[in-house]
């Protein structure tokens, strides 16, 4: 997806959020991917920056609730390996 002439694969703030804002389910799924494989790194505090700083409305909502989901289930995984 070329939105803006940026690239979603670099994930800067700006790439990110053009994504969240104008993408469809299939721009989000190497996103969705990569915050589920890494629920604390950089693109998820990423786009939870970006989702709590914008009126993005529904799709706010969703990835706030789809990284709690990972870090929830990463911390679960964490506890049983553990």
């Amino acid at each position: 997806m070329d939105h803006r002439h940026l690239t979603h694969r670099r994930h800067t703030l700006a790439a990110l959020d053009d994504v969240l804002e104008n993408g469809t389910l299939a721009d989000w799924r190497p996103l969705l991917a990569r915050v589920r494989r890494d629920p604390y790194g950089d693109v998820a505090e990423r786009v939870l920056h970006l989702v709590r700083s914008r009126d993005l409305e529904e799709t706010g909502a969703f990835w706030l609730a789809y990284v709690e989901k990972a870090r929830a289930r990463r911390a679960s995984t964490i506890r049983v390996a553990g």
